[in-house]
């Protein structure tokens, strides 16, 4: 069973992609974005294999199983492609992952992103790769950046779960520093009846995509990924309008009050001056503090705080861990009230 199947269209035009899509935050799988590429006839393990092998490539366990038991996570190990391909012939359900590697430029140039990249600046844009097994799996996340994203699935299949920022008071997110923008939700671990139930609760979108398809997935998202089969793809990150690129460049490790505010950013034609002035804000506390890491981000949390409530409001707190994220948070009020 599909929750809320995501639509699959033909590239639009640039500005219907901009007007329907991105300042709507609305998921969608472009069929033929890539489909004269080198790369789009790649759609096969081996046929990757064959072109491809010499590759260099970064492989490591899947890092949320490290994170969630307490262990380090494991430093990468380098191979080349063909290596780690044969690997995943050989032991297809393997935990290991190849992921969060930049796409080398000899790859990139197979795969040439001609449209829907100047929105912004292009020199924010960036690339990367992820490969994986049929047992692996990301874990149920929203990404730090701000970045809208265009994802082409070269080989394999993938099981996408995109679930709305709006919806983050459901998600029980996680305040951690190593998990910070994770779920406290394990769906890897959920059985199909409990997944769909718990998609249905979220109002998610859900789809499996197919080798030469892209799914663009909108800034701060919460998204979940399984791998069906052993499968490859190449990410295209597009550069930020001006604002989320300040906000993002600010916040390292953003919290679910940075993803409520960023939102507020997304049409910089209908940014108000009031949210400029929380945005300049924000970056003079920054710039200026002279205290710990760990006392600059406290502030800087504390005022997104106050700027949620101000200017998004507050979603019915639905899960202890995140009354209690607020009352920490709150506890700083005294320190910091002269900000």
């Amino acid at each position: 069973m599909v929750i809320n199947k995501i639509e699959r269209i033909p590239a639009p035009p640039k500005d219907e992609f901009y007007r329907e899509y991105i300042l709507t935050q609305r998921p969608v799988i472009i069929t033929n974005l890539f489909e004269h590429t080198p790369l789009s006839q790649m759609d096969t393990l081996d046929k990757v294999r064959t072109r491809l092998a010499d590759l260099p490539v970064r492989v490591c366990h899947n890092y949320i199983a490290h994170l969630v038991s307490g262990k380090t996570v494991d430093d990468p190990r380098m191979m080349n492609l063909g290596a780690y391909l044969d690997f995943l012939k050989a032991q297809p359900l393997n935990a290991d992952i190849y992921v969060d590697y930049s796409t080398p430029q000899n790859l990139l140039e197979l795969l040439p992103l001609t449209q829907y990249q100047d929105f912004w600046d292009e020199n924010d844009l960036y690339s990367h790769m992820f490969a994986a097994g049929g047992s692996n799996y990301a874990h149920l996340h929203y990404d730090v950046d701000q970045r809208n994203v265009l994802l082409f699935q070269v080989f394999g299949k993938k099981r996408f779960v995109l679930i709305h920022p709006r919806e983050t008071h459901k998600l029980d997110p996680i305040d951690q520093p190593n998990l910070c923008c994770s779920s406290g939700f394990f769906l890897e671990n959920m059985s199909e009846v409990q997944k769909t139930n718990f998609l249905e609760y979220t109002n998610a979108f859900e789809v499996v995509l197919h080798p030469g398809e892209t799914i663009f997935m909108p800034m701060m998202f919460w998204h979940y990924i399984e791998y069906l089969e052993p499968a490859m793809s190449v990410v295209y990150r597009l550069g930020r309008n001006p604002y989320n690129r300040r906000f993002a460049e600010i916040f390292p490790a953003p919290s679910v009050d940075v993803q409520s505010l960023s939102l507020l950013l997304i049409n910089e034609e209908s940014v108000k001056p009031e949210h400029i002035a929380w945005l300049n804000q924000l970056e003079n506390v920054s710039r200026s503090f002279k205290g710990s890491e760990s006392d600059r981000q406290a502030i800087l949390n504390y005022l997104c705080l106050k700027m949620r409530g101000q200017y998004v409001g507050f979603e019915p707190i639905q899960t202890m861990q995140e009354l209690t994220r607020r009352q920490n948070i709150l506890e700083q009020a005294s320190l910091y009230s002269r900000i």
